[in-house]
């Protein structure tokens, strides 16, 4: 590979996480495009030479490159996975790493793999092996000028040499160390390993014991799962490849290592390095503390703050081993008021079932609650002024939310998917419910639109098939109904707008709903907007057989009510 294709490929490799970070996906947190070049090229050109290329060096008989590329790729494809999923902040426990690699792992490794054998350069290639053997020899011999040539050759057949020689290249090399390690009296199958190989083996059950303390560990913190599932197969596969030792591979990679020296030599001079293998002892030594400390540390629930506008902020919430349905965040913290729930604050925590918040809090960012799943009660603050997008998505156990009048701004799918939602107040000050707000809850059987109200986004109601009633005012300021805001609303027959409302003419698609008008002539007599030539009046409402408006004629049925 040329220079500039490797250049090429780093460039390549390096652009993953960076786009990654740039388009971000856990919180509405977004770095831009040259920020995040900046922050990753910075990072990973320091990560590659003083943590990757080291480790990589320090790992004898291993291909350099092959390691050192193997730990390049897992990282970029741990950032694409965490930027797009979790949060990109993870770019900040990126360059921590840096240091705590350099300075902590890196010595530690080297330490440890102090006196093994000095790395050789290997080979892709199976070179020649020195094989000890004598060829029998032909030649000619000349009795005499007049006595013609005497043919001395010997036939040559298959049969005249070994049959290890017609194997397969790595089938033939597997042979003849099986008959060296005959000669030097070793089991193929010994349990036994070389010294170097056993240092390597302790250095891969620490890493194996922490992998399970932050799997673990992890579980608390509660991720998506989709997390526990890639942490379980990192594992798993981590946990195969480094009990899939055997001495006649280790032989193997000598022979790739040191292709001039002969193989009985090897063979002896790994003899001499063989040492009982220890390693299950020593990795169920060190899978007790792995286990056993995450569940002391977090055996009861533990609160994350951070330092905001006007005291303290929730950034976390991780549920303890005694107690992971309930959860109640107090009023002050280090003597200030609790004020607001970050993002994700209990989101995924599959087992919570009631929350108690403060009327301190006033702002609930986004996905605060989302997908937790058994949720049934929260009490809803009552100086609450935002609640953030997604804030209960997919809560399919809650069925009542009553949201205070100070609540000023709604995100968008705050409800979505919230199957068993049967009452929701909403704030008489919001301005908008947008889109997906209220999507498949398909529990929810009536909702009142507060009078403030002058847009309901796409898909606001998409998919209440219980949904028969929605109340909205003759003085409501309603002046949109955006595309499949009730689409699929199979229970709701009618609704009344006013006039002035603008309605996306696929708004109610799927849905068996007659609109009907509320009169602004009727309401307010001296109004000129809407002059009907034609018509009748029955008692308090009055329906009216709308012939013409304005000299222009339109076949719909329109209600007024007094």
């Amino acid at each position: 590979m040329n220079k500039k294709k490797i250049l090429l490929f780093i460039i390549l490799l390096l652009s993953i996480p960076t786009i990654a970070l740039a388009k971000g996906g856990g919180e509405d947190v977004k770095f831009s495009p040259l920020m995040a070049l900046g922050l990753e090229a910075f990072i990973t050109i320091h990560m590659s030479i003083f943590v990757f290329k080291p480790l990589a060096d320090m790992i004898p008989n291993y291909d350099s490159k092959t390691i050192f590329w193997t730990l390049f790729i897992i990282r970029a494809l741990f950032l694409l996975i965490f930027d797009f999923f979790v949060t990109p902040w993870i770019v900040i426990g990126d360059f921590i790493f840096v240091f705590i690699g350099a300075f902590v792992i890196v010595p530690l490794t080297k330490s440890m793999t102090k006196g093994m054998p000095p790395k050789t350069s290997n080979s892709n290639k199976i070179q020649p092996i020195q094989i000890e053997q004598v060829a029998n020899t032909t030649g000619y011999s000349f009795a005499g000028a007049n006595n013609g040539i005497q043919d001395n050759r010997v036939m040559l057949t298959p049969a005249s040499f070994d049959k290890v020689f017609s194997l397969k290249d790595d089938q033939m090399i597997e042979e003849i160390i099986k008959r060296e390690l005959a000669k030097a009296g070793l089991d193929p199958k010994t349990k036994q390993m070389p010294s170097d190989v056993a240092k390597r083996k302790m250095i891969l059950n620490i890493i194996f014991a922490v992998l399970v303390f932050v799997s673990i560990s992890s579980i608390f913190i509660h991720f998506p799962i989709y997390v526990y599932l890639l942490e379980l197969l990192v594992l798993t596969v981590f946990f195969i490849v480094t009990r899939k030792y055997s001495l006649i591979k280790y032989l193997k990679k000598q022979l790739k290592a040191r292709p001039g020296e002969k193989v009985s030599n090897i063979v002896m001079n790994t003899k001499s390095t063989l040492v009982r293998d220890r390693s299950i002892i020593a990795l169920l030594l060190a899978l007790i503390p792995a286990i056993a400390l995450p569940l002391v540390i977090f055996a009861t629930p533990k609160i994350i703050y951070e330092k905001t506008e006007g005291g303290y902020a929730v950034r976390y919430y991780i549920y303890g081993l005694t107690n992971a349905t309930t959860a109640e965040i107090p009023e002050t913290y280090n003597n200030e008021k609790v004020v607001s729930l970050r993002g994700n604050t209990f989101s995924n925590m599959f087992f919570l079932e009631k929350v108690t918040l403060p009327d301190t809090v006033t702002e609930i960012r986004g996905q605060a609650f989302k997908n937790c799943i058994s949720l049934k009660e929260v009490n809803i603050p009552k100086n609450l002024q935002y609640l953030g997008g997604g804030s209960f998505a997919g809560a399919i156990s809650i069925k009542r939310i009553e949201l205070p009048d100070t609540l000023t701004e709604l995100g968008g799918e705050a409800f979505k998917g919230a199957s068993s939602l049967e009452c929701v107040r909403l704030s008489n000050n919001i301005t908008e419910i947008r889109g997906n707000t209220f999507e498949d809850c398909e529990s929810l059987k009536e909702i009142t639109i507060p009078g403030n109200v002058t847009r309901i986004g796409g898909h606001a109601f998409y998919g209440n098939t219980s949904l028969a009633q929605v109340n909205i005012s003759t003085n409501s300021k309603l002046q949109e109904i955006g595309s499949s805001a009730f689409r699929n609303c199979d229970a709701l027959k009618e609704i009344s707008l006013p006039n002035a409302t603008e309605v996306n003419s696929k708004a109610f698609k799927g849905s068996p709903t007659k609109i009907k008008r509320y009169s602004t002539t009727l309401l307010n007599p001296n109004n000129t907007y809407n002059k009907y030539n034609n018509y009748n009046t029955t008692n308090t409402t009055s329906t009216y057989n709308m012939y013409q408006y304005n000299n222009s004629y339109i076949n719909a049925d329109v209600t007024f009510e007094n």
